[in-house]
């Protein structure tokens, strides 16, 4: 028993000296990506861009780079969502984003682009529109089929004469 809390300590002290290692380089990398993707994506949802993949790459210069694979929310006329995958760079010295003019001096980008290719892409979230499609059809079908024949029933309408008049059916 005393071996499986000293384990487990030692594993809750190992994370918790881990986890603060690059905190704040990721917290200023999201602050710095949240600014550029709200000029760059005018339907940008705010807060939802999230690090996929990240590496640490050198610029010519000496800078340190940080290259994520970054997913991020659009929203287009409120019900059109799209998730969609893309490449950041972030010059952690300078606490800037980098452009793709800037990649040229940075060794490694390219080759952490070619890596992660196939973790590029956009993905169209449809549930929210074809639930407002169901509603437009809906509720003038619910209309339809139960409102507008008590309104307009010929048959209760005409009880009344039908049997005064002995006619058949």
């Amino acid at each position: 028993m005393l071996k499986k809390a000293w384990a487990s300590l030692l594993a809750v002290i190992f994370i918790l000296t881990i986890a603060p290692m690059n905190t704040s380089a990721n917290e200023a990398f999201l602050d710095a990506l949240e600014e550029d993707l709200k000029a760059t994506h005018y339907d940008y949802k705010e807060g939802t861009a999230e690090i996929i993949k990240e590496e640490t790459l050198r610029h010519s210069n000496g800078n340190e780079v940080i290259a994520a694979v970054v997913e991020l929310d659009t929203i287009r006329d409120g019900i059109f969502i799209t998730r969609k995958t893309e490449y950041h760079y972030f010059d952690a010295t300078d606490n800037k984003i980098l452009s793709s003019a800037d990649l040229v001096e940075v060794e490694g980008a390219a080759e952490f682009a070619d890596a992660n290719i196939d973790m590029l892409g956009q993905q169209i979230i449809y549930w929210l529109p074809v639930l407002v499609l169901l509603l437009l059809i809906a509720i003038p079908a619910l209309i339809l089929f139960l409102v507008v024949p008590r309104f307009y029933s010929t048959s209760s309408y005409m009880n009344a004469v039908y049997e005064k008049n002995d006619n058949p059916r």
